[in-house]
């Protein structure tokens, strides 16, 4: 019997089938979610919840269960009418399972409902979603990591006035993207007015009735956040100034970050409490104890018990008073404006027991300006170089009409008692905040996580700040103009001991290697004169 040769047609519909199949297969073997990726459940209640903001009268949570059998219990919040969402990020792939409760256990659309997510390996892309944008103290507490444990370098920058009118959605994107390009890791932001000129209604309105006004506030942060996060940024959040909250009920101040936490908390931000938690203005001996007890409570709060911190009054008048609270993870320090801070200050605290990685998170924001110091980009970089160089494990810079979210120079708000007044956009251009990814670039070529501060390696000492890997890679940071005598050695590395290396300009980035290795005699090694008299960084490796 003669067979029946397939025609070319049906060759290639038989093709196209088996191609449609693979693609089901794979679509079908391919995980839901991913691990560092927020997800979002949504339930429906049975009942209308009279206060969905009170977490006490209405607590919505999930229980989720790793493969390993590990359980997180994450908050819930509400999302207009009878809607509730969960926002979960997983720190793990597998099967998750997952099971609700509600404080009103007779509505079944809330409580004991169940279900299982497969969640698949992290995504390549940005940092983020390679290593998880929930930041964790290093093993040595003296950095912060990702949170798979590679180290994060912090290079932020200030916009405390988003999400808010004062930094609309599309500025906002715009200076997500900008600073990503030039290497930035997070920005630090308290944003707590109205984001709808039109609405009146910010932070400390919308948790305090279920009015539209109030999710339409919540629903264009979501933007805010949710946009940072996809690209790859950290947002260092907090609300207002720790004087605005004297007469608030603290549990007024728990109610909102409850909700921001059941909201946002799945999203790769941490926590700074509120710009300068002990100001010394207003009634500091209400608001010290209310934000001290507020960090206590946000710890307790979040379920993945994220590093998180609190933003400090001015370096002369901070008492640090949450220096050694136990939910601290890690210091902030504010060096002030329009002058500089010397580097045994930071070291002091670097020193400080028990040991936290330490932050520089305010000092001479660039364009701030006064009759004897002008901010300019090297002040910016002598600021930041000397806090890194000194202990601490990264900087957040700022810049005049950026931080504050200046959109018109004819309104110009608080900004202009610090200098002449720019917009955020003149900001956003200013050199020094360009020069920062260079910051970022000469500490990523070494192991900068390993490098501690050795303020006594220099004999004689100079203006040269010392940063070193015991003796097998070190920074060394030569201040602008400053004074470095001739007979100059770096002590603490063993004779003969024979270094290779390059001079770093941190204006451009441009490296210029030594023509020679170094060799060390028994009064220590000598130092090569820089390139000139400006601000210059000298890499040291060990080569034998």
């Amino acid at each position: 019997m003669k067979r029946l040769r397939p025609g070319k047609g049906q060759l290639r519909i038989a093709a196209l089938l088996c191609a449609l199949a693979a693609t089901a297969s794979a679509q079908e073997a391919a995980p839901a979610y991913r691990q560092y990726r927020p997800l979002e459940l949504t339930f429906q209640a049975e009942t209308d919840c009279a206060d969905p903001f009170d977490f006490e009268a209405a607590d919505f949570a999930a229980e989720f269960r790793a493969p390993g059998g590990e359980t997180l219990t994450v908050p819930g919040f509400w999302d207009g009418g009878r809607t509730w969402k969960v926002r979960f990020t997983p720190p793990g792939p597998g099967e998750w399972r997952y099971a609700t409760r509600f404080s009103c256990a007779g509505d079944r659309g809330l409580n004991q409902r169940q279900g299982a997510l497969q969640v698949g390996p992290p995504e390549a892309g940005n940092p983020l979603r390679q290593h998880g944008g929930i930041l964790k103290v290093g093993p040595t507490r003296r950095f912060l990591t990702y949170t798979d444990g590679t180290p994060f370098f912090w290079l932020a920058d200030t916009w405390w006035a988003a999400p808010s009118a004062n930094t609309p959605l599309a500025v906002f994107k715009t200076l997500v993207d900008a600073r990503l390009a030039q290497g930035y890791t997070a920005f630090q932001a308290h944003g707590f007015r109205p984001i709808s000129s039109d609405s009146g209604v910010g932070a400390f309105e919308a948790f305090r009735t279920n009015t539209v006004e109030a999710l339409q506030y919540w629903r264009a942060t979501d933007e805010y956040l949710a946009y940072a996060d996809e690209k790859g940024l950290v947002g260092a959040m907090g609300f207002g100034v720790a004087s605005m909250f004297d007469d608030w009920p603290q549990k007024d101040l728990q109610k909102l970050w409850r909700y921001y936490i059941a909201r946002y908390g799945a999203y790769a931000v941490t926590f700074l409490l509120t710009q300068e938690y002990n100001i010394g203005q207003g009634a500091p001996d209400q608001h010290i104890p209310k934000m001290l007890a507020l960090g206590a409570f946000i710890k307790a709060t979040d379920p993945y018990k994220r590093a998180i911190t609190a933003h400090p009054w001015c370096f002369s008048r901070d008492l640090g008073q949450a220096r050694d609270e136990p939910w601290l993870d890690f210091v902030m320090l504010q060096a002030g404006h329009r002058m500089f801070m010397k580097g045994s200050n930071y070291v002091a605290m670097y020193r400080h027991e028990p040991h936290k990685p330490l932050l520089e998170s305010e000092a001479n924001y660039e364009g701030f300006a006064a009759t004897n110091f002008v901010v300019d980009a090297g002040a910016v970089r002598r600021s930041a170089y000397t806090a890194i160089q000194s202990g601490s494990f990264g900087f957040s810079y700022g810049a005049q009409g950026l931080y504050g979210g200046v959109l018109s120079r004819s309104s110009p708000g608080p900004t202009a008692k610090w200098g002449p007044v720019l917009t955020w956009e003149e900001g956003l251009h200013l050199p020094g905040g360009a020069q920062m990814q260079h910051l970022r670039a000469c500490y990523e070529a070494v192991p900068w996580w390993k490098l501690e501060p050795q303020p006594e390696a220099l004999k004689p000492a100079g203006d040269v700040l010392v940063k070193a890997d015991g003796a097998e890679a070190l920074v060394l940071y030569y201040i602008s103009k400053g004074k470095v005598p001739d007979s100059v050695r770096l002590t603490g590395v063993s004779a003969d001991a024979q270094y290779g290396g390059e001079w770093f300009d941190p204006r451009s980035g441009q490296r210029k290697p030594l023509a020679d290795p170094i060799t060390a005699t028994a009064d220590g090694l000598p130092l090569p004169k820089r390139p000139d008299a400006q601000d210059w960084l000298l890499l040291l490796r060990r080569a034998l």
